[in-house]
């Protein structure tokens, strides 16, 4: 009787690994008592695992003067938000929606909120 194999698919992918990387690869396969290529696979699957469900958000390069206007103009129509969210959802680096919110602070247009 013939039983049938199910066909598996395999990828190469060829890796250069400079020799501080090699030696973390041989200690990682030691210490987990792994093959090099099943450890690399077990990192995969985990950086896998740790990334699934992070959302990327393109960000996007506008004027000090624009982002200022933008920032204003979302904490008019909400009365509460983190520089984070702000920073989110109108796609601006952190570092600068905090330096306006610090801005804002100084010339009393805003107030910083305690605890949550």
């Amino acid at each position: 009787m013939k039983t049938k194999m199910k066909a598996v698919s395999r990828y190469v992918y060829p890796v250069a690994l400079d020799n501080e990387e090699a030696k973390a690869l041989e200690g990682l396969a030691a210490k987990l008592g792994l093959s090099r290529a099943e450890a690399i696979r077990e990192a995969i699957r985990h950086y896998v695992e740790y990334t699934k469900g992070m959302e990327v958000v393109k960000m996007r390069n506008i004027s000090k003067e624009d982002a200022r206007k933008e920032v204003l103009a979302y904490l008019e129509k909400h009365e509460r938000a983190w520089s984070s969210t702000i920073a989110d959802e109108l796609r601006l680096d952190l570092s600068l929606v905090n330096e306006i919110l610090q801005e804002l602070w100084s010339e009393e247009k805003v107030e910083p909120t305690r605890g949550s």
